[in-house]
């Protein structure tokens, strides 16, 4: 019976591990993905000033900021994970119980960024797409 424990503790740790991978893989897309918004909005910027795009185009760079810091702390948070598996695999087995526990509260706030930062960059194409979209009407309204 004690080798099932030992080995059911493994397939709990290789579980963990994966899961903890999974999710600096996703942090790691979503801070990428961040980046290139920034700098869409840059390049927005570049060929479409005007000011009255101003303030929700600062409303926008400033959700991005937020959203690296909270992709920062998410990635502090799942290191603190991982050199806790390591002390697992060393310490063998004795705080499996927090490894899962930050885990588990860590797989939650992930998943909410990770919807927050969806919406995020839906609403920024939305935002991006309505004004273009108004700016050719209004051009070919004024050339015809």
């Amino acid at each position: 019976m004690y080798p099932k424990i030992l080995q059911m503790q493994d397939l709990k740790l290789k579980q963990l591990e994966y899961e903890a991978d999974t999710w600096k893989r996703l942090l790691s897309f979503m801070m990428d993905e961040n980046i290139h918004l920034k700098n869409r909005l840059s390049e927005f910027l570049r060929h479409t000033f005007a000011k009255n795009y101003l303030e929700e185009i600062e409303n926008f760079q400033s959700r991005f900021l937020k959203q690296d810091e909270l992709i920062c702390l998410l990635r502090n948070d799942l290191a603190e994970v991982e050199k806790l598996l390591v002390r697992e695999i060393l310490v063998e087995g004795k705080i499996l119980d927090e490894i899962n526990r930050k885990l588990n509260k860590l797989r939650n706030h992930v998943c909410n960024t990770e919807l927050q930062f969806n919406k995020l960059k839906c609403e920024f194409s939305n935002y991006l797409s309505d004004i273009l979209n108004n700016r050719d009407r209004e051009k070919f309204l004024s050339d015809n």
